[in-house]
């Protein structure tokens, strides 16, 4: 099993991507696909049922800040979550409730939800754009072409 680091690590990497399909995500970056997933799975609090009306308020705040990265809509994001056994729906799809996560998903949930997901995504994508601008700052000082 891999340590809660990795996860953490592997979240950081995505949070600084644009536009990130999940389907792409799932066939090329497992690690990152597993957190994507968890992340948002964490949006549902565990032992209470929501409605479909409150899980997609959540899902869209969570699509406009900590999975800014996702090319993907509330809609989509919520059936990958209960497809893949992260969301559990009643048998009327009017109630959610977040369920004991598969093995595949387990370690990154947990991983997840001991750390603010939110604020790791944010303070990574802080970093990269600063980084980018000293970069741009040093090219600029040696004399390159500004825009």
């Amino acid at each position: 099993m891999k340590p809660p680091s990795d996860f953490v690590s592997a979240w950081r990497r995505l949070a600084v991507k644009h536009r990130v399909g999940l389907g792409p995500l799932m066939g090329s970056r497992g690690d990152e696909f597993a957190v994507a997933l968890a992340a948002a799975s964490l949006v549902v609090p565990p032992g209470t049922s929501l409605s479909e009306r409150e899980v997609n308020e959540r899902l869209v705040a969570w699509l406009a800040g900590p999975g800014a990265m996702l090319a993907t809509d509330h809609v989509e994001l919520r059936r990958w979550l209960v497809d893949l056994g992260l969301l559990e729906r009643d048998g009327y799809g009017r109630e959610y409730r977040r369920v004991a996560p598969p093995v595949a998903y387990a370690a990154a949930v947990a991983a997840l939800a001991a750390i603010d997901a939110g604020a790791v995504a944010e303070a990574a994508r802080v970093e990269l754009a600063r980084d980018r601008a000293e970069r741009r700052a040093r090219h600029e000082a040696r004399g390159g072409a500004s825009r």
